[in-house]
């Protein structure tokens, strides 16, 4: 199926949206929220571009793409001013859902080949 293939990137994006439009008010976007974003979206990005590996540890690529990404947001504001404030820290809560998120993608998707064989 067409959405199991792709679920690992979809739920990452709608992640990345729900962060973008619900979790940063306007009055909060500050540079350090705004690269946390996009450090979040880049890695919705590497988890469409790389490809599931074969064997036992299929999502490596995409799900590591994905905790690279919350870790670099993590540090982003931490080294900028030292601190995190309440959105940058429910970002980052985001962030570890996304990576839950691609996990979940990327089984879906190892289950869906399997059956399909």
């Amino acid at each position: 199926m067409i959405l199991n293939k792709y679920l690992a990137a979809l739920l990452s994006i709608a992640i990345v949206l729900i962060t973008a439009f619900v979790a940063i008010p306007d009055d909060q976007r500050t540079p350090a929220t705004l690269w946390q974003l996009g450090i979040l979206a880049a890695g919705a990005i590497a988890t469409y571009l790389v490809p599931i590996v074969d064997g036992r540890w299929a999502g490596l690529l995409k799900t590591g793409a994905a905790i690279v990404a919350a870790v670099i947001g993590a540090l982003i504001p931490l080294l900028g001013s030292g601190h995190l404030t309440v959105t940058q820290i429910l970002v980052l809560i985001l962030a570890g859902l996304n990576v839950l998120a691609v996990e979940v993608g990327v089984n879906v998707r190892k289950d869906d080949v399997r059956l399909a064989a």
